[in-house]
């Protein structure tokens, strides 16, 4: 198993020129008025580069007629829009991020890192434009890569992908890339041009057929020249078809000596010469993204074929889906990019494993919030499965003393069984369509399931055959251990490398157990001394904490029953952010409690207010409690004023407007008094008792 690195490429050197550049200009940058300024000229180059590749794929349309290179070239406008919609984005959030620090007066040495990072595509693209030729120092190319090399290393190991028996390097095959070239020339199917050497396609077709794996692809001259890279090559091709086998270095590019001058590899010869160097002329497989098919694979084959003699260098190609989010291919230039660390951050490598089980391999598959809840749903499917059974089996009488012969459920469920192998077999060997295989294995376990539920009509007790349940529990791990979803020899989602002796295995569940036992004992003996009864409440509690935070933290689940508890194994991270979030929805519920009391408690105070402003006769209302009785003077036979006093001391007759709003007032309040006196009347201490529901709430919050 042969991995080919590139740690020499168009896109390496750009990214690494740039990031290199990027940083130095953070460590430089003192004044935001400065950054805005390069930020607004950085972000116009951008913008006008994707403009003139929107308008360059225009133009092109005009001259297309056939569908498929029409719906190609309004895909590849669409994604050059939305890369010219992210320059706005990035330059809007900049300037909302500067107006919230400077409203929170932060200094411009607190918000320029920040900042920085909000524009650093534009501002990178605008410093390389710049500065860029001026990079000769080779290990700043070499440093770039190896971060990322060893960041998709740390990856594989973290997602349990098996690592490869050999690392080819480019930079570290430079000879062996130069012997290849130089080979191709000799045999006359390559040519040298201006310090580049070039692969001849029209030689190499006399004797071979070029362009296996996309064939329809031979006269793509825009694809072609997409895989000479972004940064092109010096030489003048005899042919639009040929492509780069060396290339001249230009100013900022990576430099080794070579028969045709300094340059460097061409992106297509890397894997040949590398892969040609372990594998030889002949190997099974060789596996790439389906985008690489052409140019570069097929580039690979004619340039293998032609230094190897041979019609045949590979015998599978292999050529994986992209994964797409929301619906677009991923990439960092449309900025909907993510990571496998970022993902694993909220989520377990099993499940990237079943999202990616969800489509077959070589199609792609789109990352989204329902994709996503569906894993997380078959995840949960399978865990309980394996808990449940592993229980039940746990549970279960010796099989010498438990009936062992088969009735309706079992035979049916062997039906099932034999019927999901035969199926789930003949799906592999379909060019591995491990969805339809998953979709049958997720059938057995339902019906599994069914199966351990089932009771005896009269004793209630299970009913389901241990071996039978065995070898359905063996088959679905060994299914799953194909798939890299289980990497031990257990059953299950088990957790692995107890290893160690038998003390070191069982010390921290001892642990737990020794301390819950003393804090068990320790509060009987409290009871016993005091001669109080035992607080069941707070031996709930102790139960409650063993099974959400002790045992979470030694990787076992702890589930309660009608039955009692059952006990399955877990990822200590998965179990600890389970009971982080029970524990928050909690809190909420808590809070709603209270919320609730809170609520309760200021209505029963309002109705105690309400009788105490309502005991008042209504006949005085107007004398007694009106805000403005101070002014009335004068009062008809109902209490109602008549006459007001004016602010000079003069006395006026109230107007009809005024007798009429002071009436609805004297309603208002009559409606509420009769219904106070009616309340008081059939309940002479309903006062008292909202008071005392009062105390009670109030003592409850305290607590």
């Amino acid at each position: 198993y042969v991995m080919n690195i590139t740690d020499v490429d168009d896109k390496i050197i750009l990214r690494a020129r740039q990031n290199y550049l990027f940083d130095i200009y953070v460590k430089e940058a003192k004044e935001i008025s400065k950054i805005l300024e390069d930020m607004k000229t950085a972000s116009a180059m951008v913008r006008d580069k994707h403009q003139k590749k929107i308008e360059a794929l225009k133009l092109e349309m005009k001259n297309t007629t056939k569908k498929k290179d029409l719906d190609e070239l309004s895909g590849i406008i669409g994604d050059e829009q939305i890369k010219l919609g992210n320059v706005d984005i990035a330059e809007k959030k900049a300037k909302e991020y500067i107006e919230k620090m400077k409203k929170e007066g932060k200094s411009d040495a607190y918000t320029i890192p920040h900042l920085l990072t909000l524009v650093k595509s534009e501002v990178a693209y605008m410093l390389d434009k710049a500065k860029g030729k001026e990079i000769n120092d080779l290990t700043i190319f070499r440093k770039h890569a190896a971060k990322y090399e060893q960041e998709f290393l740390e990856d594989l190991e973290s997602l349990g992908i098996r690592f490869p028996s050999i690392i080819t390097r480019v930079s570290e095959y430079i000879q062996e890339i130069i012997d290849f070239v130089k080979k191709l020339v000799d045999k006359g199917v390559a040519y040298e041009s201006n310090g580049s050497v070039y692969f001849n396609v029209a030689e190499f077709s006399q004797s071979h057929a070029y362009c296996k794996l996309r064939p329809e692809c031979a006269a793509n001259v825009k694809l072609a020249e997409e895989g000479e890279g972004s940064l092109g090559s010096s030489g003048e091709k005899r042919h639009p078809s040929d492509f780069a086998l060396w290339k001249k270095s230009k100013l900022g590019e990576p430099v080794w000596d070579s028969p045709w001058g300094k340059g460097r590899p061409g992106w297509h010869i890397e894997c040949s010469a590398m892969s040609g160097q372990i594998l030889g002329r002949n190997f099974d497989i060789h596996g790439g993204g389906a985008d690489l098919k052409f140019p570069h694979h097929d580039n690979e084959i004619a340039q293998s074929e032609a230094f190897f003699d041979t019609h045949q260098w590979v015998n599978y190609w292999m050529h994986a889906g992209h994964l797409h989010i929301k619906g677009k291919k991923m990439s960092k230039s449309l900025k909907n990019f993510t990571t496998i660390r970022a993902f694993l951050k909220d989520y377990t490598p099993k499940t990237l494993r079943l999202m990616f089980l969800l489509a077959r391999w070589d199609s792609g598959i789109n990352f989204d919030e329902n994709s996503l809840q569906e894993v997380l749903s078959r995840e949960k499917q399978i865990k309980s499965f394996f808990a449940d059974a592993k229980d039940a089996l746990r549970k279960s009488p010796l099989p010498s003393i438990q009936k062992q012969k088969w009735g309706k459920a079992d035979s049916e469920l062997n039906d099932n069984y034999l019927r999901v192998k035969s199926e789930v077999h003949e799906y592999l060997c379909d060019n591995l369509n491990w969805p339809e295989a998953m979709k049958k294995i997720s059938e057995l376990i339902t019906e599994g399931h069914k199966y351990l539920r089932d009771r005896d009509e009269k004793t209630n007790e299970p009913t389901f055959k241990p071996f039978l349940l065995k070898e359905i529990l063996s088959y679905v791990t060994r299914i799953l251990k194909v798939f890299g979803l289980i990497s031990n020899d257990s059953i299950g989602f088990a957790q692995e490398g107890a290893g160690g002796n038998r003390e070191d295995a069982i010390k921290d569940v001892v642990d737990a157990l020794t301390k819950f036992r003393n804090l068990l004992r320790g509060e009987a003996k409290t009871c016993l001394k005091n001669k109080a009864p035992l607080d069941i409440q707070k031996l709930m509690g102790m139960c409650d904490d063993v099974r959400d935070d002790v045992m979470p933290r030694l990787g076992v689940r702890i589930l309660d029953t009608n039955d009692g508890s059952s006990w399955s194994l877990e990822d200590p991270a998965v179990l600890l952010k389970e009971a982080k979030e029970r524990k928050a929805e909690k809190e909420r519920h808590l809070q709603r409690a209270r919320q609730k009391l809170e609520n309760k408690l200021q209505k029963i105070k309002d109705d105690i207010k309400s009788f105490s402003d309502f005991k008042t006769a209504p006949s005085d209302f107007f004398r007694s409690l009106h805000p403005d009785r101070e002014l009335f003077t004068k009062y008809d036979d109902n209490g109602q004023p008549t006459h007001r006093k004016n602010q000079d001391g003069t006395e006026e007759e109230l107007k009809k407007s005024a007798l009429k709003k002071l009436g609805k007032d004297l309603k208002k309040y009559q409606k509420n008094f009769d219904k106070c006196i009616r309340i008081l009347t059939k309940d002479p201490k309903h006062i008292e008792k909202l008071q005392d529901q009062a105390a009670k709430i109030e003592k409850q919050l305290k607590s």
